[in-house]
Order: structure tokens, then C-alpha cells, then sequence
């Protein structure tokens, strides 16, 4: 049965992952996000995607936003 709402769109099969950085990196990573206007979670998944060389899965970062600098 439809209550009329949207439900949230599905993002494919994903895993939890959880860290514990240190105040000041988690500080900005939620500037940073705010910023991109995308959620923690996400911005944490689009940049780790890039980090491991699958730019394919980003799904809401453009690729010149991301600050990687390795």
C-alpha cells in the first residue's frame, strides 16, 4: 500500500564502516560536507571510492571537489 511518499532511493549494496578520527579531522569533515551540500556518510564514500581508484561509484561529489592529496 502507497502513503503517497517518496521512499528513499536505493544506493546498491553498501557496508557500514566506522572510525574514530580525531576532533579536528571530524570537525572538517563535517564543514566539508555541508559545503558539498551531501551527507557525512556520503561525502566519506565518494572520497573513499576516489581513494581506491573507482571514481565510477562517487555518487554525488564532482571530482574537482575532491581534496585528496596524496
Amino acid at each position: 500500500m502507497s502513503h503517497g511518499k517518496p521512499g528513499r532511493e536505493h544506493k546498491g549494496d553498501r557496508m557500514l564502516l566506522q572510525s574514530r578520527p580525531v576532533r579536528e579531522v571530524w570537525d572538517a569533515v563535517h564543514a566539508r560536507a555541508a559545503d558539498a551540500g551531501t551527507s557525512v556518510s556520503q561525502y566519506v564514500a565518494d572520497l573513499l571510492a576516489e581513494h581506491v581508484g573507482r571514481p565510477d561509484l562517487i555518487r554525488e561529489l564532482p571530482k574537482e571537489a575532491l581534496p585528496l592529496a596524496m
